[in-house]
């Protein structure tokens, strides 16, 4: 069994979010079985080529763990992460990429190419950047944006060391948190050029334990009322509250849960300007989402949601705007990607395989249904109910034992990538096997 990590020891005990119960992995997780022969990925693994990319990975390591905290330590929000383009696109500069930053008109978005020989296949690799406002790297990002570069880097030097063509796209890609950066992107070519696309993401959950699942789809509104000031002890039937049809919708949305499946969610804030207690507020917004395990049942509670926005509205005489942000859709992990991974991971570094999927959304989602993609969430530890969008998780991402799951996903999607590479019928079954 390969070491996940030369600098870590990656024998972290239970306690963050298990009982004693449920610490055995095997009662806890579902079977994952793959029907792949294991010879196609071993052969990989343990060829030349693989070796490199364990190698590099090695000696990298220190330097994708500084990275990483680089990042960590400099947190920005969506569209404002330019303390990270610059970090990461100069790491790749440095490793001989040709790198173009403010890409395809995104200020924060860039693109490091590196191809090798004639023909070949191209692989796409995304590095997130962005965080969360006030709580920093909740979700991690840090982690993921250091662990693009490092497949990258890897790989450009199994094609180099062993004379295999193909060519390397690695993407950093703004504002997932909030924006769908990775929608602008794929609305603007960014990833027409691609073959397939893998990226990572962290999680609470059991210790050694990967998850290739799927996620949910999500459409998020902001919606704006507007009513009309009057004093609310002299002369409050002169107003118009728009608070009050906030509150309506907030209520409507409320009641509404009763009749939703269990899968799906509904969740918001409410928000306004300058209000005060004693003036009738004249504007009140909501930013709201709602989630479902695909896009098409989505897009029906979706309608029934802007019919409560909507009729708040009616009832209480205020003007509507109700703006919908483009739609993350459901992650649809490419099957055969997946195997070779799930294969990978389990038989070279001991890792629990699950395919629970998660009710979380992603960008990347949107992705996977333009190519093949794979995009496994992988367990840190963290405090109990300290999982993703916590305090308690920022911290977490910054922890050593973080950076060698980190490393642990990085050599499985590097080495994953290599056996599509080289095996040009296993790259058939993935463009065959796609959604």
């Amino acid at each position: 069994m390969l070491a996940p990590s030369q600098h870590f020891d990656f024998g972290v005990p239970y306690g963050w979010g298990l009982s004693a119960e449920q610490s055995s992995l095997d009662s806890f997780l579902p079977p994952y079985t793959t029907q792949m022969n294991a010879s196609r990925t071993s052969g990989v693994v343990d060829s030349v080529a693989g070796k490199t990319i364990n190698r590099v990975l090695d000696e990298l390591e220190p330097e994708l763990c500084q990275l990483s905290m680089d990042i960590h330590d400099h947190p920005e929000i969506a569209f404002q992460e330019r303390y990270a383009r610059d970090t990461l696109t100069a790491f790749m500069r440095r490793h001989k990429f040709n790198v173009t930053s403010e890409y395809l008109g995104l200020e924060t978005a860039w693109r490091a190419e590196y191809s090798y020989g004639n023909g070949g296949k191209v692989i796409g690799i995304n590095s997130e950047m962005d965080a969360l406002e006030r709580i920093g790297h909740a979700c991690g990002h840090n982690l993921i944006a250091a662990s693009g570069c490092g497949i990258a880097v890897a790989l450009k030097a199994a094609l180099e060391t062993h004379d295999i063509p193909g060519r390397i796209i690695l993407l950093g890609t703004p504002a997932e948190e909030c924006g769908g950066g990775k929608i602008i992107l794929l609305q603007r070519g960014a990833y027409d050029d691609m073959d397939f696309c893998l990226m990572s993401h962290p999680g609470p959950g059991p210790l050694y334990s990967f998850d290739i699942g799927a996620t949910t789809a999500v459409q998020t509104f902001e919606v704006e009322y507007l009513g009309k000031g009057a004093h609310a002890g002299a002369a409050p039937w002169e107003g118009i509250n728009a608070l009050d049809a906030a509150f309506l919708a907030y209520s409507s949305l409320s009641v509404l849960r009763q009749q939703m499946q269990p899968t799906h969610r509904s969740h918001g804030i409410v928000q306004g300007r300058d209000w005060i207690s004693n003036v009738i507020p004249d504007n009140a917004r909501l930013r709201w989402q709602v989630r479902a395990p695909t896009y098409d049942e989505m897009s029906i509670l979706a309608q029934r949601v802007r019919k409560c926005f909507e009729a708040a509205a009616l009832a209480t005489g205020c003007s509507v705007n109700i703006d919908e942000e483009p739609p993350y859709q459901d992650l649809k992990n490419n099957p055969i990607l997946g195997e070779i991974f799930g294969q990978i991971v389990q038989t070279q570094y001991g890792q629990n395989v699950s395919t629970n999927g998660s009710a979380a959304s992603t960008d990347f989602g949107n992705v996977s249904y333009h190519l093949p993609a794979l995009h496994p969430v992988y367990t840190i530890p963290t405090e109990p109910h300290g999982g993703n969008h916590t305090p308690a998780f920022t911290k977490a991402s910054a922890t050593k034992e973080a950076h060698a799951a980190n490393m642990i996903a990085t050599r499985g999607l590097a080495l994953t990538a290599l056996c599509v590479l080289q095996d040009d019928a296993l790259f058939q079954e993935v463009r065959n096997s796609n959604f």
